[in-house]
C-alpha cells in the first residue's frame, strides 16, 4: 500500500462524521506500522497536518497549518517546519464541497494523484434530485418526488401542485446533503411553508417526496470496479418509522439497536435490492464502495431506491466485517480507485497539436 494523505473535514455539514471515519482507519494503520498523512481542511479552505489521532484534535490545536506541494512529480505536505511525503491523496470527506468532486478537481489541478470517483459520477449521485431523474432513466423504482428551487419557495402554483399530487405526511430535504441535516416531516400544508424554509438555509434546491408510514430502510454497499464486484452484507436502519437523527445514523456501535446486520427480510426483497444496487454500479462505471439506501414499503411490498453514497461513514466497514479487517478494506478500495485513475490517466489529453498557429484569424466566421 501506498504512503496514503487522508483529506477530512471540509466547508461541509458531515465534517466532523468524515473527520471519525479517517480517524478510525488512520488508527489501524498505525496498529500494522502503515505510513499516512491525515490532513484536515477546515471550513476556510485552509489544510492542517492532524499530530495525534484523538477526536479533540481541532479543540487542543493538535494540529500544524501547511500546504500541498508538487515537485518534479514528488509530492508533499509542507508545514512551517518540516515537508511530509506522500504518493497519493485519498478524499474521506462527505457532502457537498467534498464527496461531490469539488476537492478533487483541486489536486487534479495540481498533478496531485488523488483517488477518487470522477467528478461526473460525484456531482450526479451527490445531488439526489438528478439522480432521481437519472434513476427514471433506468426504470429504477424511486419515490414520486417533485422538487423546486429557491425561486420558487412562494411560488404558489409549485405549492398547489405539491399539495394536489401528494398525500401528507411528506419528506422536505435538501437536494445535496447527506445525512439528517435540513430534513423534516411534513405532516400537513400549513408545515410545509416552514419545512421549506429550513431546508433552503442549506441548499438552492429541495426535494420533496411521500413520507412511508410502514416502511422499513435497508443499505447494502457494492465493492470494486467493472466486473469485479462485492457486495456486502445488509443492515436495517431505523426500525422505528421516524426521521432517523444525525446522532443515531453515525453510531455504529454494537448496542445500537437501530441498526441491524443481516436483518430478516423476504429472499425476494433481498435480491431485488442487491441487484438493483449491482445494475446501477454498473450502468454508471462506479468505482470504489457505494452504499444504496432503499425504503422498503411494506404494506405495498415495494422496494424504493433513496439515494446513494459515493464515501459512506466509516467506508460502510462494519458491513464487510465478516470479509475485511479495516485495513484490507481500505487496500481493496484504495486498489480499485488506482485502477480506474490508470485507465484516465491512459486517455489521450490534446489534438491536432499546432492547429491554431495555422489558422488565420481574418478569416473565422463573427
Amino acid at each position: 500500500m501506498k504512503k496514503i494523505a487522508f483529506v477530512c473535514g471540509g466547508p461541509s455539514l458531515e465534517k466532523e462524521i468524515s473527520c471519525l471515519t479517517s480517524l478510525k482507519i488512520c488508527e489501524e494503520l498505525k496498529k500494522k506500522n502503515i505510513p499516512y498523512l491525515l490532513i484536515y481542511l477546515d471550513e476556510n479552505h485552509q489544510f492542517f497536518l492532524v499530530k495525534e489521532l484523538t477526536s479533540s484534535f481541532i479543540r487542543d490545536k493538535k494540529i500544524a497549518k501547511g500546504k500541498f506541494i508538487n515537485k518534479n512529480n514528488h509530492f508533499y505536505f509542507k508545514t512551517r517546519l518540516k515537508k511530509y511525503n506522500f504518493e497519493e491523496v485519498l478524499i474521506l470527506g462527505h457532502g457537498k464541497n467534498m464527496e461531490d468532486g469539488s476537492l478533487s478537481c483541486y489536486f487534479n489541478q495540481m498533478e496531485i494523484p488523488c483517488l477518487s470517483e470522477d467528478i461526473y459520477n460525484s456531482s450526479l449521485i451527490q445531488d439526489k434530485i438528478k439522480f432521481k431523474l437519472l434513476l427514471k432513466g433506468l426504470n429504477v423504482p424511486t419515490l414520486n418526488f417533485e422538487y423546486l428551487y429557491k425561486y420558487q419557495i412562494n411560488d404558489e402554483k409549485v405549492i398547489s401542485k405539491i399539495n394536489k399530487e401528494f398525500n401528507y405526511p411528506l419528506i422536505v430535504k435538501p437536494s445535496c446533503l447527506g445525512s439528517s441535516i435540513g430534513i423534516s416531516k411534513v405532516n400537513d400544508k400549513n408545515e410545509l411553508p416552514e419545512a421549506l424554509f429550513e431546508a433552503f438555509l442549506y441548499d438552492t434546491k429541495v426535494l420533496v417526496e411521500p413520507f412511508i408510514e410502514n416502511k422499513r430502510e435497508i443499505n447494502v454497499s457494492i465493492l470494486g470496479f467493472e466486473d469485479e464486484i462485492e457486495v456486502s452484507n445488509l443492515e436495517e436502519v431505523n426500525n422505528n418509522n421516524l426521521v432517523l437523527s444525525f446522532y443515531d445514523k453515525y453510531d455504529y456501535s454494537s448496542n445500537n439497536q437501530k441498526r441491524i446486520i443481516n436483518p430478516p427480510l423476504e429472499e425476494k426483497i433481498k435480491k431485488k435490492i442487491i441487484e438493483t444496487s449491482k445494475r446501477i454500479f454498473k450502468s454508471l462505471n462506479l468505482c470504489g464502495l457505494v452504499r444504496f439506501d432503499y425504503i422498503y414499503d411494506v404494506e405495498k411490498e415495494k422496494v424504493y431506491l433513496n439515494e446513494a453514497n459515493l464515501i459512506p461513514g466509516s467506508l460502510s466497514y462494519y458491513l464487510f466485517e465478516n470479509k475485511y479487517s479495516i485495513v484490507s478494506l481500505c487496500e481493496k478500495y484504495i486498489k480499485n480507485l488506482e485502477k480506474k485513475q490508470k485507465d484516465e490517466n491512459l486517455l489521450l489529453t490534446s489534438f491536432q497539436e499546432g492547429f491554431m498557429n495555422k489558422v488565420d484569424l481574418s478569416k473565422l466566421k463573427k
